[in-house]
């Protein structure tokens, strides 16, 4: 992308293990000077935590290429490959340290995942300060992910003073480039009546905009809104319907929430007649098919005389695949 090579060209420097790290918020501001926002606005990669390194065997030498060609992506994987862990070897440090490199490079992707680090306290001391500032640093580069945790953390008065209104706008924000997380903490602020006057037909349109994109968490309270009449009419094989398609959507970090959702739907099954369980299960294979992710598209064909190489691994994959790359560890 032309302003990747820019950021590379201009920022100067190739990649060295075990060097001394500058100051990546310096970095950063140069960067911002050249650059605006919505030349950051990238498709992401998901955070570490959400990732399962694969088996794919890669040529280490094309890695080593990359890394020294100062390639963001090359980098951030390697972090997740040692936060993930392989073959017996991790270590939160050095994902860290690859994570800082591709972060001085203004990759925002790396940035959300120092933010988790100190968020969750892997390898590191719990820091919500911290935490808020990678987030920050994320968000202001255009980032939607960041956009949202940005505003969990004014939410919840996490690493920052307790701000409503700013946790809304930041929502918001990262609602308008289609953060499904986002939609669904917009419709938990007007279900609960938090810094916004209580709606639930508001509600239950941003519920409805996430559940959409297939979040389980949305999925579940357009359920329990039908389910209960609020902010739209009670309907209980629409709202069994809903919580079906979303006990199959959980992923395991959310195993406590998928349980409160089983027992909704089991408790809501048990009242409805064969008539009505068969017209939800008729409307469930509905919303799972409106609501399905969309196919990975398999990796471009090579053309005549070209050579695979990590680089077009990357470019050609879908994101969530990046992690799947195999490397020889050695502990530094």
């Amino acid at each position: 992308m032309e302003w990747h090579h820019a950021l590379q060209v201009r920022v100067r420097y190739l990649f060295r293990l075990g060097e001394k790290f500058v100051d990546s918020r310096a970095v950063l501001t140069a960067a911002l000077i050249s650059f605006s926002v919505c030349a950051f606005a990238l498709d992401q990669e998901e955070t570490f935590i959400n990732l399962t390194p694969g088996q794919d065997m890669l040529d280490p030498a094309n890695l080593a290429q990359l890394l020294r060609q100062g390639d963001v992506r090359a980098m951030n994987n390697v972090g997740l490959l040692w936060a993930k862990g392989y073959n017996g070897k991790q270590s939160y440090i050095e994902a860290l340290n690859w994570w800082k490199e591709a972060a001085k490079r203004g990759y925002t992707v790396a940035m959300n995942n120092i933010g988790l680090m100190y968020a969750k306290g892997h390898g590191v001391e719990q820091d919500f300060k911290e935490a808020f500032a990678w987030w920050h640093q994320a968000a202001f580069l255009g980032n939607a992910w960041a956009m949202n945790s940005v505003g969990d953390l004014y939410e919840n008065g996490h690493g920052v003073e307790q701000n409503l209104m700013m946790a809304m706008t930041w929502y918001q924000s990262a609602a308008e480039q289609g953060e499904r997380m986002a939609m669904y903490n917009i419709g938990s602020l007007y279900e609960a009546g938090k810094g916004v006057d209580r709606d639930y037909a508001a509600a239950m349109t941003w519920f409805r905009k996430a559940a959409d994109k297939g979040d389980a968490s949305a999925m579940h309270s357009v359920g329990a809104m039908y389910a209960e009449g609020r902010g739209v009419g009670a309907d209980p094989v629409e709202a069994h319907a809903w919580y079906s398609v979303a006990h199959s959507r959980y992923p395991p970090e959310d195993a406590d929430e998928a349980m409160r959702n089983r027992r909704d739907l089991d408790e809501l099954g048990a009242r409805l007649d064969p008539e009505q369980l068969a017209r939800a299960k008729d409307r469930a294979a509905a919303i799972e098919a409106l609501t399905r992710p969309a196919a990975h598209e398999p990796p471009k064909p090579l053309g005549p005389g070209e050579k695979a190489t990590l680089l077009q691994y990357f470019l050609n994959t879908d994101d969530a695949l990046h992690a799947r790359l195999v490397v020889n560890f050695s502990i530094v």
